[in-house]
């Protein structure tokens, strides 16, 4: 797992010790890149390829049992947390925490898995980079309505995109088995939410971002999950590509221009491996490993 460079140049301590294990073909991966990057965290980006096999590997399953990406690694957390070992701590129990085990400046441990989490977490340990709209730490009213978004985003684009984009693409690609029944469940849960998402997130066009003005952590988690579909193609795929699952939604077509424009260079650039996968006709991502989809198989894989 080769270091790929840090993400930015932020003033403050941390540097050198907080690592992102990604995979750019992972839509949740790609997020917490961008998120980084916009906001100039000193975070080092390091690769895992799940189409090699890489997290399944010991070497990755001794940081995460969970055997997903992404993860997020802070050698110096505070060490003020009391709660049990997570899934890098130790037990594998599930739930990220801090282990004992010694890292720089007195801190501990922390290996925290699921990309919401992270970005929550980044937003607190570096408070003075990261934006306010990103995730409030001031305004309780205002966090709780972004944590409201990305608890949503989860059970609804996350449960059907990736569900989709799995039974129709990515389980050929990595030899897995996949249901044409549960990708037809998948389109009817995506058409929902993209439905609701238009209506009542975007206020049917009156609101450029899910809770407000200015993005949020669930704009860009949305954007980035809705970017795999792009793997679909309609000859290949009964008719289905990304521009006919989001013709019926102009809302949220504009909606996810406006994070792209919002998050520039940085959106592309974690996009680059995507976009070249579509070029080729190829295809691979976590397929909906993380919460909010996939088979066993495909979690087996991820």
């Amino acid at each position: 797992m080769p270091a790929e460079g840090t993400t930015g140049g932020a003033a403050g301590s941390g540097g050198a010790d907080v690592k992102l294990y990604v995979d750019y073909m992972s839509q949740p991966s790609r997020c917490v890149v961008i998120f980084s990057r916009v906001n100039g965290l000193p975070v080092e980006v390091r690769p895992v390829l799940i189409h090699k096999g890489e997290t399944r590997s010991p070497a990755y399953l001794a940081l995460n049992p969970l055997g997903k990406v992404p993860l997020l690694e802070d050698t110096a957390a505070a060490a003020s947390s009391s709660s049990g070992l997570g899934p890098a701590g130790g037990d594998g129990s599930g739930g990220g925490s801090c282990s004992s085990s010694g890292g720089s400046g007195g801190g501990c441990v922390l290996r925290l898995p699921e990309s919401a989490a992270i970005m929550c977490y980044l937003a607190d340990r570096f408070p003075g980079s990261v934006s306010e709209h990103w995730y409030p730490r001031a305004d309780k009213v205002h966090r709780a309505r972004v944590e409201a978004a990305l608890h949503w985003y989860q059970g609804n684009i996350r449960a059907g995109a990736a569900k989709l984009s799995f039974h129709k693409v990515v389980a050929q690609r990595l030899g897995l088995p996949s249901d044409e029944r549960v990708a037809a469940d998948a389109l009817k849960t995506l058409q929902l939410a993209l439905a609701a998402l238009q209506d009542v997130w975007l206020g049917g066009g009156a609101r450029p971002f899910m809770t407000g003005p200015q993005p949020c952590a669930a704009d860009l988690l949305a954007a980035c999950e809705l970017e795999q579909l792009r793997m679909l193609r309609a000859e290949q795929h009964g008719g289905l590509d990304f521009p006919s699952i989001m013709a019926p939604y102009p809302q949220v077509r504009a909606w996810q221009q406006r994070v792209r424009e919002a998050t520039e260079p940085h959106y592309t650039t974690a996009h680059r491996v995507l976009m070249a996968a579509v070029q080729r006709g190829g295809g691979g991502g976590d397929g909906g490993g993380g919460t909010g989809g996939g088979t066993g198989a495909a979690k087996s894989k991820l």
